[in-house]
């Protein structure tokens, strides 16, 4: 029989997390506010004088899952001092929801120390508990509290989804460049501040500047840090990109920046998920696992730009030996071996000139050496460049030009000649493969054929049809507006009048530069395929498309 004794140094413990908040997320559960917890302990003690209050332990946000809080320390740490000899919780799954490790401080810890414990609405208390209860009632009822546990982090967990779906802003902080909204904390809005920044840092990375040159450059005209910019908002914000006392500009930082499909106003959620409703530790998840929802907000910089930038981080930019960015780095390519065209300056003559050789070449005389002169190629290239930005500006103007309620977009995809030639092989394709099963009933191919082939025309019909897919998203663009939307083609022309040709106007419009033998160049461009969209359907309008439709 336990013995009871006169007064038992008591403490309150209570605890609330985002776990016991409503399924929204928005409106803490009443019945287990911290504010209601204390009063039904207090009113506990008050009708038993035997228990008096040493000290309360409030555990405010933090799971039930795992012990690892910051006041249950505390008060265990109270316990092995001696101070307290009594612990007295609402309801048991407010000290713990996860079953194993309640039930061992109940059953083991709690009683190696002489400590009794009461769980008020659970009508349970160690000292008056008989061995079923301890062994077989409170088993059950941690039990319960740890499925309880999982359900909810389940329905946490899909409300989450539901709004990544919806392309909600679900984060606890807005990237930098973005605040969230006054009237809806899900919808991300430029912050006018750092959106100049990220726009200037997207800026700098078009005109050829590394990741630490602007991180540099950024660092030296005093702008804050991301980290150190939203602690300056009152935000506690933490991040392990910082080193030192103040948050600098990195590398990393601005590689991140430039990286991210954001600023682009597309919002990529869910790219890390917890190990279990149990385990805090988050992994990283597929990419093919995020939810990628397009313009969900303003855009800080236009899809043009970030998918340029994208393509000169995957490329080349070193420095030119004088210290600044070569116009043409990242851009040229050996047209025979594919490798990247290196510069080179002559020095032997008074004029310093510069040319470009086949890097295979200087390396290890795998090629040959594809020679050709910077003035020779800045030529060729700006009058090229010159005749495509026309005829991209003479497009935009022909698509506004089109009269769409006399044909539609459904009708230019219908006799667009890319689409239906490969709607036609598609056809083709699909005929093939519904046939393979008669070969193979009637012998003409074996089992391992019929396999073989199948999958055959299983991958070409998924090629085709993304084929398909591209060619009408071209046409959808044009009647949608975004030809070259994001690129201000008058002031690029503008620019080239007065100072010829540019590093922003090169990557803008241009992919790659091949270069062959005898000084010959192939210039692959970006807009072609919506140039000649635009021309086949206003000739098709011409040529009496709505008298066929």
């Amino acid at each position: 029989m336990k013995l009871r004794k006169e007064i038992y140094r008591t403490a309150m413990y209570l605890r609330l997390s985002k776990g016991d908040l409503d399924v929204d997320g928005l409106d803490k559960s009443e019945s287990n506010s911290i504010t209601n917890q204390r009063m039904i302990v207090e009113n506990f003690l008050e009708k038993n004088p035997d228990l008096k209050l040493v000290d309360t332990y409030v555990d405010d946000g933090f799971t039930g899952t795992n012990f690892d809080r910051p006041e249950m320390k505390r008060m265990m740490a109270d316990v092995d001092a001696g101070k307290i000899d009594c612990i007295v919780v609402k309801d048991l799954s407010r000290f713990g929801r996860e079953r194993i490790e309640t039930g061992t401080y109940i059953a083991k810890t709690f009683k190696a120390k002489g400590i009794r414990f009461i769980a008020i609405n659970d009508h349970y208390d160690t000292l008056t508990a008989d061995g079923s209860e301890t062994h077989i009632v409170m088993p059950i009822k941690a039990l319960t509290n740890d499925n309880f546990s999982r359900d909810i982090s389940t329905k946490v967990r899909s409300s989450q989804e539901i709004k990544r779906e919806k392309g909600e802003f679900i984060g606890a902080f807005a990237p930098y460049g973005y605040k969230k909204s006054a009237d809806n904390k899900n919808l991300l809005v430029p912050d006018d501040y750092a959106a100049k920044i990220v726009a200037s840092i997207f800026a700098d990375k078009l005109e050829g500047m590394s990741a630490n040159a602007i991180a540099q450059r950024l660092n030296d005209e005093g702008v804050l840090s991301p980290l150190e910019y939203k602690k300056k908002q009152g935000q506690k914000f933490t991040t392990g990109f910082k080193s030192g006392r103040k948050a600098l500009w990195s590398s990393q930082t601005v590689i991140r920046i430039l990286k991210d499909e954001v600023y682009a106003g597309v919002l990529a959620q869910g790219k890390r998920a917890r190990v279990s409703y149990k385990v805090r530790k988050e992994i990283r998840r597929p990419k093919d696992e995020w939810i990628r929802i397009e313009d969900t907000h303003k855009a800080i910089v236009s899809r043009e730009t970030f998918d340029s930038v994208q393509l000169m981080m995957d490329r080349d930019t070193i420095k030119a030996p004088d210290g600044g960015i070569s116009l043409f780095a990242g851009m040229l390519f050996c047209g025979d071996c594919g490798k990247s065209m290196v510069r080179r300056v002559d020095s032997r003559n008074r004029e310093r000139s510069a040319h470009y050789i086949c890097s295979n070449y200087n390396r290890n005389k795998e090629c040959s050496r594809h020679s050709i002169c910077e003035d020779d190629l800045k030529e060729a290239v700006e009058a090229f460049l010159r005749d495509h930005i026309d005829k991209l500006a003479n497009a935009r103007k022909m698509s506004q030009s089109i009269d769409f309620l006399e044909i539609g977009f459904e009708a230019a995809a219908e006799h667009d000649k890319d689409i239906v030639k490969l709607k036609e092989e598609l056809l083709r394709c699909s005929t093939l493969k519904s046939s393979l099963y008669q070969d193979l009933k009637e012998g003409i191919i074996n089992e391992n054929q019929f396999n073989r082939y199948r999958e055959e025309y299983t991958n070409r019909e998924m090629a085709l049809q993304e084929a398909i897919e591209e060619q009408e998203r071209v046409i959808r663009d044009i009647y949608d507006g975004k030809i070259a939307s994001g690129v201000q083609l008058e002031e690029i022309q503008g620019e080239m009048n007065i100072s010829g040709l540019s590093r922003t106007a090169l990557v803008t419009f241009i992919d790659r530069i091949l270069v062959f033998e005898g000084m010959k160049l192939e210039i692959v461009t970006k807009y072609d395929a919506v140039i000649d969209k635009v021309v086949r359907i206003n000739d098709g309008i011409n040529y009496g498309w709505k008298e066929a439709v």
